[in-house]
């Protein structure tokens, strides 16, 4: 599973429930706190000791997001052709290309730790973005493909069914609460 390519490899059923839970509730509470609360978002990075004064190393974060990116790369055209600043140091970090450029540059502890710093403001950046075009009226990104709503792909959520993010809460008191819709 290098470099994330490979599909995950679950000894059990239950594990694999257990895991996608355990992501889904991560992803859930990441949009939680960029939609209501972006100024308390931080990006987790695993961190190189570094002998007492301590590294983050972007490089795995980054490469995942770019791995979501990359899902849909023509949508994210309005981010990575029209701000491509915002994309920078998750581009330099997440990226083959970008790695190349990194050993170029020699870059200093202080310098990684700077351009790590930086990625919660290019995160909310991004995020404030995509809200912003999923405004009604907000323009061409904001307009459902056929002009005719939303598709749903999976069955509607009942309210008394366990939510899918895997808290064991019922829809209706987890993710389908009104404090959480609005």
């Amino acid at each position: 599973m290098e470099r994330g390519q490979d599909s995950p490899e679950f000894e059990t059923q239950a594990q694999a429930e257990r895991i996608i839970g355990l992501l889904l509730r991560h992803m859930n509470d990441t949009a939680e706190t960029l939609t209501y609360s972006p100024e308390h978002y931080e990006p987790l990075l695993m961190e190189n000791p570094n002998n007492g004064d301590p590294i983050p190393m972007a490089g795995d974060w980054c490469c995942g997001y770019m791995k979501g990116v990359e899902l849909d790369p023509q949508g994210w055209l309005p981010v990575t052709a029209g701000k491509p600043d915002w994309m920078s140091t998750i581009l330099l970090y997440g990226t083959d290309d970008g790695w190349v450029v990194l050993k170029q540059k020699n870059l200093s502890p202080d310098e990684h730790k700077a351009l790590a710093l930086g990625l919660a403001d290019s995160v909310r950046k991004i995020h404030a973005f995509w809200l912003e075009q999923r405004r009604p009226g907000a323009g061409a990104a904001a307009a459902p493909v056929g002009g005719s709503g939303p598709v749903r792909s999976a069955p509607k959520i009942g309210r008394n069914e366990l939510c899918p993010c895997g808290s064991g809460k019922k829809y209706k008191r987890c993710h389908g609460s009104p404090e959480r819709l609005h």
